[in-house]
């Protein structure tokens, strides 16, 4: 299984969306391709044609042939793909108190989503190796270019869907089944915010701080039903929330532009 461990900075709060393709080739360059005919009854030559030879007569002098010719396929399990990754962008525009900041309106569409394609095959394996993954998230310190003292986690947090909070609906974390944009063959485009999931196997934690230390759990699915892409909706203004305690207002700088990476882990479980 091929998965990403995700980090780059960019804008306020940055983070590199990720491309990948929806469908995957399961043949390396280097793999020879195993026939799909071959062993079929009446196929010849499985990457070739089938000589028929019949004529199209009748005793008018016209008429018609037919014949049989042969097409196969075959599938193996998906990749399990950390697809697309969410911007966090709190403004520059902030005044200096012991508060909680939440982001700037989300662009046009709603991309601002984690999305997670699972590609892989499990419907007919046993209950346990349904459609199971874990995504988790790790900021790094808020750093100014001109080295002026970071905001580390002592005095500064980076919660994630905080729905048992003050600022109720407008903290939450939606699941959604994405729109889909992408197709084989057309140009790679970030995922839009698609239809709410509703029954899911999709657990999203609450109030999960990524400014630690370790890398913290934001979402799950356990013996999931359903395959494809699964999006984590951000576009609410408080879905994310920077945090200033009391003791990091004396830390701050007025005028810097503070920037962290996000690392993002998507780990399959079970391996397959």
């Amino acid at each position: 299984m091929f998965i990403k461990n995700l980090s780059k900075a960019a804008g306020a709060l940055a983070l590199v969306g990720v491309v990948a393709p929806f469908l995957v080739q399961s043949v390396g360059a280097a793999d020879e391709p195993t026939s799909a005919l071959s062993g079929v009854a009446g196929v010849s030559d499985p990457s070739g044609s089938e000589v028929l030879d019949h004529a199209a007569q009748s005793a008018g002098g016209s008429g018609t042939a037919s014949g049989t010719s042969y097409a196969g396929i075959g599938f193996e399990s998906g990749d399990l793909i950390l697809y697309q990754v969410p911007n966090f962008d709190f403004s520059m525009n902030n005044k200096i108190a012991d508060d909680t900041y939440g982001l700037t309106t989300a662009s046009t569409g709603g991309s601002r989503m984690a999305v997670i394609v699972d590609n892989r095959y499990t419907a007919s394996g046993p209950e346990s190796e349904k459609y199971n993954w874990t995504l988790s998230a790790q900021a790094s310190s808020f750093n100014d270019v001109g080295g002026d003292q970071p905001l580390t986690s002592r005095d500064f947090s980076l919660l994630l869907n905080d729905a048992v909070g003050d600022k109720g609906t407008d903290a939450v974390v939606q699941p959604t089944t994405p729109a889909s944009q992408n197709q084989k063959g057309k140009p790679k485009l970030v995922y839009n915010v698609g239809e709410p999931v509703s029954g899911d196997s999709v657990t999203i934690n609450q109030g999960v701080n990524i400014l630690t230390a370790a890398p913290a759990e934001v979402a799950s699915v356990t013996k999931g039903a359903r395959p494809g892409a699964t999006g984590l909706n951000f576009s609410k203004k408080y879905s994310a929330e920077f945090v200033v305690a009391a003791s990091g207002i004396s830390v701050i700088v007025p005028g810097k532009q503070y920037n962290s990476d996000i690392t993002w882990t998507l780990t399959a479980s079970p391996l397959h």
